[in-house]
């Protein structure tokens, strides 16, 4: 039952409205202004994103927003608007200053994307005076919900750094495989059926008996390593979808010899895997890679599809089974928690029993699961339940979608259904493709592949030359304490030349981490001298031209690298034209 509540408009001493709620009041009743000016000199964190839990009159939004010093972001939440018991102001209105009622705490992760700098990630929870004694299950939700999407921060950049380089040179050596495997556009819609999407969780291992039965009438989806899950059972599944691109990916395909199924890969996926394939492969790339898409479509006239996923190939598969099929999906085995004490399902490579050694290491926390019970995941497996409530949420599936794991965590937003009550309610008969568009390519011409990559080489040398240019302006500019107007000039344009380079080029992947570090490593400070700020600008700079160069070298030796793989496996040899 909903708290009632009470709100009174009192005028104060110095003449300005407060207001009072259930009696407490929510700002003072002497002087507003002055009390909310304190509040948030206090409150105020340089380079964070502040989030105001209660706005009331909006006396600490204002005062807040002139503290700010460095373009930071201003989210405000007040429960009081979920019944409009209170109203914004128009000043911040005008001014662009976003307020939401509670609900949309649920979608905080969505708000702050595109209103945040990519550096700016910490995050500095601000709770205006008694409104956590007037909402205190409001305001623990949204401490947990930050927490959250902090721990999905820690996690993607972790990802990020540790694989940027790897998907670098995944996707120059995956170039070939694309162009000449077509790819996933070719099986939109293409089927009419149920399909299951089979993940590696512990709760997978009671589900094969029932999917081995029902294999001939179902599309599967093996979601990464689970295909040895499945072969072992003696299922092999329609389809695999990969992502990963290390090697303990590829370990687990590499003694696999695949007669039925087929791979469904992201573009920056481990290389190697497809050649445990000997049906036809489809590539796709990931939301956020639209640049390999646009790539690909100015290089090569490729239109790939950009698939909507996460931290783990699940997320990939589960809007992969929506893609290709309008029949109903069905997850199993997505548990995302250590189901009776186990990390994986059967005959998974990583399988193990957990105890208190590795509950510690992985900082492991009870949440609720499948049934309403407490389980124990991890804040890994807990970004990724996150990521799935997103993307159901973000893009609402137009097909039935079901968790049908019976374990593991509760999935918010998904319906939930026995894997026998989703078979005897779905599954009638044998899933045949229908309006499958075969997988056919035109014919490539390798020698002007090589010649689109052969301008990118010299592409690269551009880019360096501009980068040691900067190096070497800012090597003989002539203060100690500033950068003369006349460098600055100098660098603006040769930044600009580089900009425009890196457009004709694919180098996003590596340089992510490079930009992502030297804008929050160098970040301005309160009250800089003009030293401090010059020594701060000049490292800033140096550190960013030098770490490019290297990342081009290695863009550059990648690209020779698929140019002599061309050569090689591609271009007819003399003696083959005798």
């Amino acid at each position: 039952m909903e708290t009632q509540m009470n709100v009174e408009n009192i005028e104060t001493k110095s003449e300005y409205m407060t207001l009072k709620v259930n009696g407490f009041f929510l700002h003072s009743k002497y002087d507003p202004q002055k009390e909310s000016s304190l509040f948030a000199e206090k409150s105020y964190k340089p380079h964070f994103i502040h989030i105001l839990f209660g706005y009331g009159l909006g006396y600490i939004a204002d005062s807040l927003v002139q503290q700010f010093k460095y373009g930071e972001t201003l989210i405000v939440i007040d429960p009081l608007l979920d019944s409009e018991l209170i109203k914004v102001q128009n000043r911040h209105k005008e001014k662009g200053i976003k307020v939401y009622n509670s609900y949309s705490i649920q979608k905080l992760e969505n708000l702050l994307e595109g209103k945040t700098k990519e550096y700016q990630r910490t995050i500095q929870v601000v709770c205006s005076p008694n409104y956590e004694k007037i909402f205190p299950e409001i305001y623990v939700n949204l401490l947990r919900e930050v927490k959250s999407i902090q721990q999905n921060n820690e996690v993607n950049e972790a990802t990020i750094r540790m694989f940027a380089e790897v998907w670098q040179k995944n996707f120059s050596e995956n170039l070939i495989s694309i162009l000449e495997n077509g790819n996933l556009s070719n099986l939109y819609q293409a089927y009419d059926y149920p399909v299951v999407v089979a993940s590696g969780g512990p709760s997978l291992t009671k589900q094969l008996p029932l999917l081995k039965e029902i294999q001939e009438n179902v599309i599967i989806i093996a979601a990464g390593s689970t295909i040895n899950s499945l072969l072992a059972y003696g299922i092999e599944p329609d389809y695999v979808v990969s992502v990963d691109g290390g090697e303990a990916n590829y370990n687990h395909f590499m003694d696999l010899e695949l007669k039925k199924a087929r791979l469904i890969f992201s573009a920056f996926n481990h290389p190697l895997i497809i050649n445990s394939f000997e049906n036809e492969s489809y590539a796709f790339v990931a939301s956020r890679d639209h640049f390999i898409q646009q790539y690909l479509h100015d290089k090569f006239n490729i239109t790939i599809p950009k698939i909507v996923g996460g931290g783990t190939v699940a997320h990939y598969a589960f809007s992969i089974a929506q893609y290709i099929s309008s029949g109903p999906v069905a997850l199993i085995g997505q548990d995302l928690a250590y189901t009776n004490s186990k990390t994986h399902a059967i005959s998974n490579k990583h399988e193990q029993e957990i105890d208190k050694n590795f509950m510690e290491k992985n900082r492991t926390f009870k949440t609720k699961g499948y049934y309403g019970d407490d389980v124990i995941t991890s804040p890994v497996f807990y970004s990724m339940k996150t990521t799935f409530e997103q993307i159901i949420d973000i893009v609402p599936p137009k097909v039935p979608v079901y968790n049908c794991t019976e374990g593991g965590v509760y999935l918010k937003g998904f319906s939930q259904k026995s894997f026998a009550g989703f078979t005897d309610e779905f599954v009638e008969k044998k899933a045949t493709i229908k309006n499958h568009i075969s997988n056919e390519t035109i014919p490539l011409k390798w020698d002007k592949v090589i010649k689109v990559l052969e301008s990118e080489i010299q592409m690269y040398n551009k880019i360096k030359a501009q980068l040691n240019s900067g190096l070497q302006e800012l090597t003989i500019n002539k203060s100690n304490n500033t950068i003369s107007q006349k460098t600055l000039i100098k660098l603006e344009k040769i930044d600009k030349k580089i900009a425009a380079y890196f457009k004709e080029v694919s180098m996003e992947y590596i340089v992510a981490p490079i930009t992502t570090d030297v804008l929050r490593n160098f970040l301005e400070q309160e009250n800089e001298t003009n030293q401090e700020k010059y020594n701060r600008v000049y490292k800033q700079t140096k550190e960013l031209y030098s770490r490019l160069i290297e990342a081009t070298n290695q863009s550059q030796l990648y690209t020779k690298d698929v140019i002599n793989r061309i050569i090689d496996e591609k271009l007819p040899r003399n003696e083959d034209l005798k």
